[in-house]
């Protein structure tokens, strides 16, 4: 599943893709910083975000797709360096729903945020993406 969008701007590379764990990473730069000097909070829920639908995405069928029904942070502390990694895992996985569990770390490995997210599935026959594709 290649990284396409939004996860492209903020510069996701995806490291293991399957439907028990999603992992990733991203390179930090100065696009990525808050005022402080660390990587912005939004940065960090994008990436778990992202990873929540993949995740959900890897346990529907062809026809259907997700959509982000909640989501909650709690921030450990302020992630520094120049990668942050993130592993996702379901919590559940059932016929309308899903839950995933997003660990955030920086790159010594000392983690930087916890997210939980619902994604919701529906069946989306002949979806297609803003550019014409495929979502999945």
């Amino acid at each position: 599943m290649p990284t396409q969008g939004f996860q492209k701007v903020l510069g996701i590379e995806l490291d293991e893709v399957s439907p028990e764990r999603i992992a990733a990473h991203i390179d930090i730069d100065h696009r990525h910083a808050n005022s402080g000097g660390a990587v912005h909070g939004g940065i960090l829920m994008s990436l778990a975000d992202s990873l929540g639908a993949m995740g959900a995405l890897q346990n529907l069928g062809p026809t259907q797709r997700t959509a982000t029904l909640e989501s909650k942070t709690n921030f450990v502390r302020a992630c520094v360096g120049a990668r942050i990694t993130a592993e996702c895992q379901p919590l559940h996985v059932g016929h309308q729903t899903s839950v995933w569990h997003t660990v955030v770390r920086d790159e010594d490995g000392r983690i930087c945020a916890h997210v939980w997210q619902t994604q919701i599935h529906f069946d989306a026959p002949g979806f297609k993406t803003p550019t014409g594709g495929s979502a999945k």
